[in-house]
Formats: structure tokens, C-alpha cells, sequence
């Protein structure tokens, strides 16, 4: 009997609660994000209303100094991953990539 994991409703491993609390900001940045592009798209602008997770995120993280270099980095990071979702299942997938991607951006800017 084989089992099939994409079926599986609970998750595998316990994640810390701090990292679980990134998550979920980074996951609501995305989806955030992924709605106003999709608006903006379609032609309303959405400049004035959008909600801004990003220092919260790389505060628990454990990133110590917000620059604008840092912000931009993050931007970017966050359009890129925002790009690769096209339906709700990957929201998750790209959120965990996200974080992992920024713990590495963290660990680059600690070894300088």
C-alpha cells in the first residue's frame, strides 16, 4: 500500500512558532501582493493601499539594519516569488522558498 503525501492535511514536521509566524506573514504578503498586481493589471491602481509586511518580516528574521538596500533586495525578492505563483497551493511553496532565500540572504550579510 503506498501512501500519496499531496493528500495529507497535516504537516510532517513542527516548525518553531517563530518561524511559523514568519510564514504566515510572508504568505499574507504574497497574497496581498499577488492581488494588487492582479488589480493593477486590470487596470486600478493600487499604489495608496498597499500593505506593507516587510519590516516585520525581516525583524524576525533577524535582520538588525532595515536599509534601503535591504528594502530593495526584499522588493525584489518579493516580486519574483510573487511571479511564480498562478494558483493558491504554491502561495505556501513560495512563501517557505521566500523565508529560506532571505535566511540566506541573512547569512551572506552576517559572514561580511
Amino acid at each position: 500500500m503506498s501512501m500519496k503525501v499531496k493528500n495529507i492535511k497535516t504537516r510532517l514536521v513542527k516548525l518553531p512558532a517563530d518561524v511559523e509566524f514568519t510564514l504566515f506573514l510572508i504568505r499574507e504578503e504574497l497574497k496581498s501582493s499577488l492581488l494588487l498586481n492582479r488589480l493593477n493589471k486590470a487596470g486600478f491602481d493600487d499604489s495608496h493601499y498597499r500593505p506593507d509586511f516587510a519590516p516585520m518580516i525581516l525583524e524576525s528574521i533577524g535582520f538588525t539594519n532595515h536599509s534601503d538596500e535591504l528594502f530593495e533586495f526584499y522588493v525584489n525578492l518579493l516580486d519574483a516569488h510573487c511571479n511564480k505563483v498562478d494558483d493558491h497551493e504554491k502561495i505556501m511553496h513560495q512563501s517557505v522558498n521566500l523565508y529560506i532565500d532571505l535566511v540566506i540572504e541573512k547569512r551572506k550579510r552576517q559572514a561580511r
